[in-house]
């Protein structure tokens, strides 16, 4: 554990040092305190690539958000792993490390509770669409709300990152293997988790 903290490769790649049952408990907490955090900022992880803040909902439907994000990416992956790799792998390192995985998500549902992104939403719906009345905004709302948008768009692409480097590991893959069926299988599992989320969120509000 000493060497996770103390590597900056760890950054986006810590399954050297963590795998197993501790990186699927790990990335169960992770998927937890990201729903309790999304259901007390109202921000929904709508998709496995999706962040979006939203009405409020149970913390049931944040949590079931959060699993359907995680177990679209292991049913559609590990078959995947078991088909191309030519060693022995283990099912809880691949369930576990795409857990952790999840982990940069955590720091994008902090964004929630800044309330400058609903006052420039609400601002541009009113000035382009006409739609709902006027908002006292600022330049700085603005910019504000554009530096969160990146720190959003970063911890999206880290994720990814930690994705593809925990089903490079735990599959034993490497190279164009690698890299054309964890493209492929990550864009199945997208379209699967926003279809199963768009379905369940009609029961949901």
């Amino acid at each position: 554990m000493k060497k996770l903290f103390n590597n900056k490769k760890s950054i986006y790649n810590p399954f050297v040092y963590i795998a197993g049952e501790k990186a699927l408990l790990t990335g169960m907490t992770v998927i937890i305190l990201s729903a309790f955090v999304g259901n007390w900022s109202n921000t929904w992880l709508d998709g496995i690539l999706d962040m979006h803040y939203g009405p409020p909902a149970p913390f049931t439907w944040h949590l079931a958000m959060g699993l359907i994000n995680w177990l679209c990416l292991v049913l559609v992956l590990t078959p995947l792993a078991y088909i191309l790799t030519d060693t022995r792998i283990r099912f809880v390192d691949l369930a576990g490390t795409l857990a952790l995985a999840r982990f940069p998500m955590l720091f994008a549902v902090l964004t929630g509770f800044f309330k400058a992104p609903a006052r420039v939403s609400e601002d541009l719906l009113y000035r382009l669409l006409n739609v709902g009345e006027p908002v006292n905004v600022t330049a700085f709302d603005y910019g504000f709300t554009v530096l969160l948008g990146l720190l959003v768009i970063l911890m999206i692409v880290w994720q990814v990152a930690l994705s593809f480097n925990a089903y490079k590991m735990s599959a034993n893959l490497s190279g164009t293997r690698a890299g054309i069926s964890f493209s492929a299988g990550f864009v199945v599992a997208y379209i699967i988790s926003k279809a199963l989320i768009w379905w369940g969120q009609k029961l949901v509000i």
